[in-house]
C-alpha cells in the first residue's frame, strides 16, 4: 500500500489485478488540497500505465464549494481519458455529482457512486471500451 500526503489531505492506494489504482482518500479535503491530492494520484497511476481509478472517500471532512471546469487545469490532456469512479457517502453524493459536471466540462472522465461495486464495474467497462476504441481507430483511419 503507497500513501500520498498533502495538507491536511491524504490518498492510500495500490494497484489491482486489471492495473486500475484502487484509492481511499480521507482528511480534509478542501479547495486548495482536493485538485493537487488528485493530480498525484493520477500521476501515481500513469507511471504504471493504470488505466482508470477507482477511489473511495473514507474518513474524510469534504469542504468543497460549487466546482467549475478551470479547476481541472491539474489534468493534463493525457490523462483526461482515464476514468475515474468516486464512491463517496449518500451526503457528499451532491457535491461529487456537481465536481463530475465540471470534469465533463473540462474534458475528464469522472463519475461518483455510492457503491464502490458499482464504481468498480463502471471504471472497467470504461477501460473496456476505451482500449477497444484505441484499437479500433487505427485500423478504420
Amino acid at each position: 500500500m503507497m500513501r500520498i500526503d498533502y495538507g491536511a489531505s491524504m490518498a492510500s492506494f495500490d494497484f489491482d489485478d486489471d492495473g486500475i489504482v484502487n484509492a481511499r482518500l480521507g482528511g480534509l479535503l478542501l479547495p486548495a488540497n482536493a485538485g493537487p491530492l488528485s493530480a498525484l494520484l493520477l500521476h501515481a497511476g500513469a507511471d504504471r500505465d493504470a488505466p482508470g481509478v477507482l477511489c473511495s472517500v473514507d474518513k474524510a471532512l469534504v469542504a468543497l464549494p460549487p466546482i467549475d471546469a478551470t479547476h481541472y487545469g491539474y489534468v493534463p490532456p493525457s490523462l483526461r481519458a482515464v476514468p475515474v469512479a468516486v464512491v463517496v457517502s449518500p451526503e457528499q453524493f451532491g457535491v461529487y455529482e456537481g465536481v463530475t459536471q465540471a470534469a465533463a466540462a473540462w474534458g475528464a472522465i469522472r463519475r461518483p457512486f455510492l457503491c464502490r461495486e458499482q464504481g468498480q464495474t463502471w471504471v472497467r467497462e470504461h477501460v473496456r471500451a476505451l482500449t477497444a476504441n484505441q484499437v479500433w481507430r487505427p485500423a478504420h483511419r
